[in-house]
């Protein structure tokens, strides 16, 4: 799989211009059409007067409704051409910093730059040298982090203007792609779960790790259930001491790196035998016993793999971070106080009492510059 430098250095972004142009086309087409609706359509029904019965009411507040969401596109098409081009055109420039400074490192001897973004020196390595070495890795990695925000602040921007209801965004408010930070962090949460597939406005789940343990004992409610920030169960896993290590992992990634995705599982296998039922004895069974919060929700889910992807980042430095955990809950899960092994799944199902059920667990939160 492609890194994000190797795809950054050889992406091309006239795509990206030439959509803006498109959309500068769709507005100008109709922009004019809600007074041409006023005009031609609502005026003669009024002022004539010849539409009348019971349905005339019903179809004048539909065409109503009408002439309002031409508007609002025509309003969308507008901010989407613009934040398009101011997108198009920043990528552009981030990519042309980038490239700049490899060919900088590449022109001084010994030195290199690999298909990862990873500056290396052939020979000797004296002090002087690898101050220089880490001096351009760091400068490579600053640029691959402000490309990952640039990237993220298109995305969310274009969400942002477009909306997620059914009906247009009758106020799209960004033009360019330098203002996410007047969203919030609902905002983002919202956005981020259209992004990811999942329903932005999810019903609320106030079910506790004991309710669902039940209903998946019992085989009731849906299989499929999606949580996110207000949930009983994201509030838990959010909180849990487990959560703190992750933030800390992130932050480095980021820092270090400039890595602005990742995956980190989370497998009571890799405990080992002993090691895990040592876990369930000493954490987990407390945990469900006593309610404790600080350990419940990670007793419920067991193993479980989290990804993680930077939505954005503050002034302040803070780093806004979208988390998400996949998780199956199923009779060979149950079980691994006994073992591991795939020989656990013959005893798994999709359906009836102890039947897999599936939870998937996102939100958004902003990581303060410290990780505290």
């Amino acid at each position: 799989m492609p890194s994000f430098y190797e795809e950054l250095m050889k992406a091309d972004f006239s795509g990206l211009e030439t959509l803006g142009g498109k959309w500068e086309e769709v507005h100008g087409k109709i922009n004019g059409l809600p007074g041409r609706i006023l005009d031609e359509v609502l005026k003669p029904l009024r002022d004539k007067g010849y539409w009348e019965g019971a349905a005339a009411p019903y179809a004048w507040t539909q065409i109503d409704d009408m002439q309002r969401q031409v508007e609002s596109a025509a309003k969308v098409a507008e901010s989407v051409a613009k934040v398009v081009k101011d997108g198009a055109g920043e990528l552009k420039a981030v990519q042309r910093e980038l490239k700049d400074a490899v060919d900088r490192i590449k022109q001084k001897t010994g030195f290199s730059v690999s298909h990862e973004g990873k500056v290396s020196y052939t020979g000797t390595i004296h002090a002087d040298t690898q101050k220089d070495v880490d001096h351009a890795q760091d400068e490579i990695i600053e640029i691959l982090r402000r490309a990952v925000v640039t990237d993220q602040n298109l995305s969310m921007s274009l969400m942002a203007d477009v909306g997620v209801d059914t009906w247009f965004n009758a106020k799209p408010q960004l033009t360019d792609i330098n203002h996410t930070g007047t969203l919030g962090i609902e905002r983002y949460n919202q956005l981020g779960l259209a992004l990811a597939g999942e329903d932005p406005n999810p019903q609320r789940h106030g079910e506790s790790p004991y309710s669902l343990g039940w209903d998946w004992a019992t085989g009731q409610g849906d299989k499929n259930r999606t949580f996110t920030t207000g949930d009983k169960l994201t509030e838990l896993i959010s909180t849990s001491a487990n959560m703190n290590h992750v933030r800390e992992e992130t932050l480095k990634n980021w820092r270090e790196k400039g890595e602005g995705t990742g995956s980190i599982p989370f497998k009571l296998a890799d405990k080992g035998f002993w090691g895990s039922k040592w876990r369930l004895v000493s954490e987990d069974l407390p945990a469900i016993a006593t309610g404790d919060e600080a350990k419940l929700g990670e007793a419920f889910m067991g193993s479980y793999n989290l990804d993680y992807e930077v939505k954005g980042t503050d002034s302040d430095g803070s780093v806004i971070v979208q988390y998400s955990i996949s998780n199956t809950t199923s009779k060979a899960s149950l079980m691994h106080y006994v073992g591991y092994g795939d020989w656990l799944d013959m005893f798994n199902s999709d359906s009836g009492p102890g039947g897999n059920v599936s939870q998937n667990v996102v939100w958004t939160e902003k990581i303060p510059p410290h990780g505290k």
